[in-house]
């Protein structure tokens, strides 16, 4: 978990670390990241880096999980019968726009390498469609992230299969 050191950073300061640390994450998997490049791009102590992180892992998290945060602020928060359209272009938004919010480089890594490295754990079905939304929604995401060329296939069958659920 990052520490309340990183947080009471400077903004710049702030910046310049996850900077540092999209730069190895989105370059190398997580098995042969370095902190040492991470320190000299950032240009911090490594015993600084200990001070923000627990370990590369914990880094690592940190940025996946703000990627995250960042990515899904586009996102309809549940895909219904009235905003399938919508949803489905917020999709293709983020698969042709990733480049622009600077972590798609990041989130094919994540899933190419490092998912498993981290234990991927399965989701929790629920008894309502929210769970076969999530499902179907993560993995075109991860299947246009891993081959952009089927973008225009994996979004019409998603639109298909999202319009026989919310009726």
């Amino acid at each position: 978990m990052v520490s309340t050191t990183f947080l009471n950073l400077s903004p710049e300061k702030q910046a310049r670390v996850k900077q540092a640390l999209l730069h190895e994450f989105e370059t190398y998997p997580l098995a042969q990241a370095q902190v040492a490049r991470i320190v000299k791009e950032a240009d911090i102590a490594r015993g600084a880096f200990y001070k923000y992180f627990t370990d590369l892992n914990d880094a690592y998290q940190y940025l996946f999980k703000s990627a995250l945060q960042t990515i899904h602020q586009t996102m309809p928060a549940q895909p219904t019968a009235l905003n399938v359209d919508e949803y489905v272009s917020a999709i293709r938004h983020f698969a042709c726009g990733a480049e622009l919010s600077g972590y798609r480089k990041l989130v094919e890594m994540h899933y190419r390498y490092n998912e498993n490295l981290l234990g991927a754990q399965p989701t929790t079905p629920t008894a309502d469609k929210k769970w076969a939304f999530k499902v179907l929604y993560h993995q075109t995401v991860r299947d246009v992230i891993l081959d952009p060329a089927s973008l225009e296939q994996r979004l019409s069958q998603l639109k298909v299969i999202l319009q026989s659920l919310a009726d």
